[in-house]
């Protein structure tokens, strides 16, 4: 009987202790799985910290980049120093079986004169052929020309010529213009008619009316400020050493003038800016003092645009124009308003504000593949060559070299026009698959917001746009001649700061955008501008004067 009853309380222990074990494993359990909940979270911290870590040292990078280093975006050579002697291992053995055999006793060196070898395009250049040039002779005094002998001239036999260049500093003139005035005449016929009674010789045509100074001084003040980003204080002190006293709020009143005075040009630039069959989009921040119920230190824009003149032959060359035009904001209504009622394909980067004009029926939004190329390559530069991202960079570059072989043809006169099309269409399609193809491998094995990850997000967001401009010959893969016209602006900025006004800044942009046009079409524009004011003072049908003025329908030579 008590043995039945140990066996039963023994029985009862054991059922509790498992009881208890299995409570105490439950615990365990759920402690273990809130210990791995805990270790998950940590590493998915721990991953965004690393990402957060990328991100912080890619800027730094970049930032870096951008003050200290160079501003080309080459990609750096990708073969290890080592890869080039895998082919060249018969020259190198036999070089070294050369350095190992024992060197035969030394001879006497032969002197021989050391001739380095020039670079291609170094050494002294010859000047222009189109410089004046003045031949000064030099000429022996008598004596030295007389034989010590028998005292008669020596004979000349020829001459040497030698080529300096003097530069003559500017001056200053005062043109005094005589006018003859001319009285009636005595006679009894020209009192009987209706003839005035006093003429005079015509003034000179002046763009400013009134003005005491040169259309060549207009000239020579806006090329200084808008070519040489000489800003108006400096140019003043300049002046002031030629002895000419012209003070900067002179000079802003001239501009002023002339910018108003060629307001009929402005409006036939932007009438045909508009007509061009593509245009390129882009802007860059300026400031204006002097802005209604705005702080000086807001930031204001340049928009700028380029497109282009195209004649009707199908071989005619097409004539750019560059437009630019400020505005106190970013917004895509500036932009806009800046192309009205074009229609044809837009190339732009990636800003969110002209995703609208994408929209338009009318419009073929092209993207930019520098922009997309800048992201990797600035892993690139920060990783090295063996990185992932240089793949996509050696990608592009085969859309470039593409482009740069069918351009050589095509300007050669090898192809036509739309021959040039078909065969860039052909030649793309392979890459663009492989490029898409690449960045759908890499979309989801790399983390979202990571450099590489932003990048490949932003490629993919763009992609669709900037695979369009295959399909019209003067559209390129990227929208860069749109950002080298604004250099000039992005230059002088670093001079003279800032606008003072809002009239001033919509002043400057329509210099700029007559300057820009003038150089892109192969003006010399001093030499332009003198031409302009002058003929289209002079004009009394300034619409028929503006056809033929045109920094993109006048022939650079003439005039």
């Amino acid at each position: 009987m008590e043995s039945a009853v140990a066996s039963t309380t023994s029985r009862e222990e054991l059922i509790k202790e498992n009881q208890r074990l299995q409570e105490a494993l439950a615990t365990k359990e759920v402690a273990l799985t809130e210990k791995e909940k805990e270790l998950v979270e940590k590493q998915e911290a721990l991953a965004e910290k690393e990402v957060e870590l990328q991100k912080a040292r890619h800027t730094i990078h970049v930032l870096q980049q951008l003050l200290y280093g160079p501003r080309s975006e080459r990609f750096p050579k990708d073969e290890p120093k080592e890869q080039g002697k895998l082919f060249n291992e018969a020259e190198l053995t036999a070089q070294n079986e050369v350095q190992k055999a024992p060197e035969p006793a030394p001879k006497e060196p032969a002197i021989t004169p050391q001739h380095r070898k020039k670079a291609p395009g170094s050494g002294r250049r010859r000047i222009r052929g189109n410089i004046e040039r003045i031949e000064v002779f030099h000429e022996l005094d008598e004596a030295a020309r007389a034989c010590p002998w028998c005292a008669k001239e020596r004979p000349v036999i020829g001459e040497e010529r030698s080529e300096e260049v003097e530069i003559i500093p500017a001056k200053v003139v005062v043109k005094v213009h005589v006018r003859r005035k001319y009285g009636p005449c005595s006679c009894d016929d020209f009192i009987g008619h209706d003839e005035p009674a006093i003429v005079t010789a015509p003034a000179p045509a002046k763009i400013a009316k009134g003005s005491q100074y040169a259309n060549s001084t207009a000239a020579f003040i806006i090329v200084s400020k808008y070519v040489d980003g000489l800003p108006l204080y400096r140019q003043e002190g300049a002046l002031q050493r030629l002895g000419l006293e012209l003070g900067r709020g002179t000079m802003a009143r001239m501009i002023l003038r002339v910018s108003e005075e060629l307001e009929p040009l402005w409006k036939r630039m932007k009438e045909d800016l508009r007509s061009s069959p593509v245009l390129g989009m882009d802007e860059t921040v300026t400031q204006v003092l002097h802005e209604p119920e705005r702080p000086a230190t807001s930031q204001s824009r340049m928009w700028v645009a380029r497109g282009f003149k195209v004649g009707p032959g199908s071989t005619d060359p097409p004539r750019p124009i560059i437009w630019f035009e400020y505005a106190d904001s970013r917004s895509g209504d500036v932009a806009a308003s800046i192309i009205g009622n074009f229609s044809g394909y837009l190339q732009t980067d990636g800003y969110s504000g002209y995703s609208r004009l994408g929209r338009r029926p009318e419009i073929i939004h092209v993207g930019c593949w520098a922009h997309i190329r800048r992201e990797f390559y600035r892993l690139v530069s920060e990783q090295g060559p063996t990185c992932t991202a240089a793949e996509m960079v050696r990608l592009i570059r085969r859309l470039y070299q593409i482009e740069k072989d069918l351009r050589a043809r095509l300007a050669a006169g090898e192809l036509s026009r739309e021959v040039f099309v078909e065969e860039r269409k052909a030649a793309t399609t392979p890459v663009f698959e492989e490029i898409r193809s690449w960045l759908n491998h890499w979309e989801t094995k790399v983390p979202p917001h990571s450099p590489l990850g932003s990048a490949i997000a932003y490629a993919l967001g763009q992609y669709r746009r900037a695979i369009r401009y295959v399909d019209h010959w003067l559209l390129t893969p990227d929208n860069n001649p749109v950002e080298n016209a604004i250099r000039p602006f992005v230059i002088g900025r670093k001079n003279w700061l800032f606008h003072d006004s809002v009239h001033g800044a919509k002043a400057s942009g329509r210099l700029y955008s007559l300057i820009e046009t003038t150089k892109a079409n192969g003006h010399e524009p001093y030499r332009y501008l003198c031409h302009l004011f002058t003929e289209y003072a002079r004009a009394s049908d300034k619409t028929a004067a503006i056809d033929t003025l045109l920094p993109y329908t006048l022939a650079p030579g003439s005039y």
